[in-house]
């Protein structure tokens, strides 16, 4: 499978409703090495900035664009992310490929039309972009970065116009692949990966972590099937070792494992401790219990479906990593799929549930334990507002310090620590850390 071809691939499936990073894993297999760069490239550079795309191809569109074929959309979203943002890319050949991609799906018909909308939209993409850039309205912002309007709105009452048009920026930048390692095998895995290569060094700010100039096929990676390798962004390995640091002895519950990356880390960092992890999902359920597998610490690690506020663990835990579910938009950058998917009114639902997960935590925490909370939001309703009401109501939690500190750490306002998405690496993210009293 050539590289284009493997992008609308994928393309259909985040249409279906699933991650993009799930998507490509999959597809990727199949494609040449050589050409899945490519691929990658297409499919985020068309996500990262899907509104100002549409915008830039309704305006040059004769027909109405939810009326063209599934695959004339996709071509021409794909097109214009790739002509406007891929320079390596020749046009010429990106052309080509969409054009043979019509007369696979029996559209050749709209061939015409998109070589007449794509040729407009090359012309008059840098003008119209210009004008966004220079324009002191937040909404054009917002278009030219690919970020929701209401959630561009919404982080402007939050964090000011100033702050708002850098997080604008931020969300929009590629994102890169950083890598959960054993810091006292680093070194070597930095010169694996290299031999391989793939750019690599280690990170200034983690012990265990690699960062790459790469977005990275895992799977392939040396020292992935061996568990000596994870993806794990930097925010995440922030978040997790806070969670380590806050272990003094006991079980430890991960209480919304997902596919179990937090889980894995408390794993092989707390190698005396016995985890449990939670999820509702039973699919990810079995992907968490494949990684401890993979991971080699299917022996300390009890994965169990179901659903958090009525679980009971086996043994009362001393430590609870409360990653709860949330609206992703410090990962706009990374999963930016997910900005198109969510609705401002989802906010409260998010909040709402993120109140009972976190009081569920302090209920079943031991006195003198440790609750670890957090998002990857910056929607300060999923982060400091979940925190300031539990602790409201209930005067046997107390926050205790974040235990690091970074430049690209904030005070949350009042409570925990905001995690700025500054880096290809960083994710933004929120923590917080709860002890109950004994």
């Amino acid at each position: 499978m050539r590289g284009v071809e493997a992008a609308f691939a994928a393309w259909y499936e985040v249409e279906k409703g699933r991650f993009a990073s799930e998507a490509l894993r999959q597809i990727l297999t199949e494609v040449a090495p050589a050409e899945r760069r490519l691929a990658a490239s297409l499919l985020y550079g068309a996500l990262r900035r899907q509104s100002l795309w549409k915008d830039l191809i309704r305006n040059r569109c004769r027909r109405p664009f939810h009326q063209l074929a599934p695959v004339t959309r996709a071509a021409l979203i794909l097109g214009t992310a790739g002509l406007v943002e891929l320079r390596h890319f020749v046009p010429a050949v990106l052309m080509n490929a969409l054009a043979m991609r019509l007369r696979a799906e029996k559209a050749q018909g709209d061939e015409p039309l998109l070589h007449a909308v794509l040729h407009r939209v090359t012309e008059d993409a840098p003008r119209k972009m210009e004008q966004l850039r220079n324009s002191a309205e937040l909404r054009d912002q917002a278009l030219l970065f690919g970020i929701p309007g209401w959630a561009a709105a919404h982080w402007s009452r939050e964090w000011g116009t100033s702050e708002t048009r850098r997080l604008l920026r931020l969300s929009a930048m590629k994102a890169y692949l950083s890598l959960r390692v054993d810091p006292t095998r680093r070194d070597e895995l930095v010169e694996a990966l290299q031999a391989a290569g793939t750019r690599a060094w280690a990170s200034p700010d983690l012990a265990s972590a690699v960062r790459t100039a790469s977005f990275g096929f895992p799977p392939g990676l040396p020292g992935y099937e061996e568990g000596a390798v994870t993806p794990m962004s930097e925010s995440s390995l922030w978040v997790g070792e806070a969670a380590v640091s806050s272990w003094s002895g006991g079980a430890v519950l991960d209480l919304c494992a997902g596919r179990g990356v937090k889980t894995g880390h408390l794993a092989t960092r707390l190698p005396e401790a016995t985890l449990e992890a939670w999820d509702l999902s039973a699919g990810r359920v079995h992907a968490g219990a494949r990684e401890m597998a993979r991971l080699g610490v299917a022996d300390r690690v009890t994965f169990r479906e179901g659903d958090a506020l009525e679980l009971e663990p086996r043994t009362p835990p001393s430590l609870i990593l409360a990653d709860v579910p949330c609206s992703g938009s410090g990962t706009w950058s990374r999963h930016p799929e997910a900005k198109w998917r969510l609705a401002a009114e989802k906010l409260e639902d998010y909040a709402a549930l993120q109140v009972r997960l976190l009081e569920r935590a302090a209920d079943l925490v031991l006195p003198g334990g440790r609750v670890v909370y957090s998002t990857c939001s910056l929607f300060r309703e999923e982060n400091e507002k979940v925190v300031a009401e539990l602790l409201g109501r209930r005067k046997d939690l107390v926050e205790v310090p974040f235990p690091f500190k970074n430049s690209l750490f904030r005070k949350g306002r009042p409570y925990g620590t905001v995690i700025w998405p500054g880096l290809p690496w960083v994710d933004g993210f929120y923590a917080a850390v709860l002890m109950k009293r004994r």
